[in-house]
């Protein structure tokens, strides 16, 4: 079986920690539960990358490179290029993607 090596974005670190911080001003305990989950989550992506779905705002659009893994409300937002496994975006499902891409691709192209 394949394995595929799982790589952090600074972007998704990034949203990773907003999380976690928001989550730990509210209970200190749930956040360091929800720290581990995710964490574990992701690891699964070394032996399944393509088991998640297609995120469905970008498969609309025909973009198909773009995947989710979906834990609790957050999505986690992944592709997958040779044998690494990109995570780019964790976000609370509520949010709106659309707008978060666009703040992304706005901010690397400045």
């Amino acid at each position: 079986m394949k394995t595929y090596k799982v790589f952090w974005t600074e972007d998704a670190i990034g949203d990773f920690h907003t999380v976690i911080s928001y989550i730990y001003s509210e209970n200190q305990t749930n956040a360091k539960s929800i720290y581990t989950a995710i964490k574990e989550q992701c690891t699964t992506l070394e032996q399944f990358p393509f088991r998640a779905r297609v995120v469905p705002e970008l498969e609309s659009l025909g973009i198909m490179q773009y995947r989710e893994l979906l834990f609790k409300r957050w999505r986690i937002i992944y592709t997958v290029k040779s044998d690494t496994v990109f995570l780019l975006l964790i976000i609370d499902s509520r949010q709106d993607i659309q707008e978060q891409l666009i703040e992304r691709i706005l901010k690397e192209n400045n």
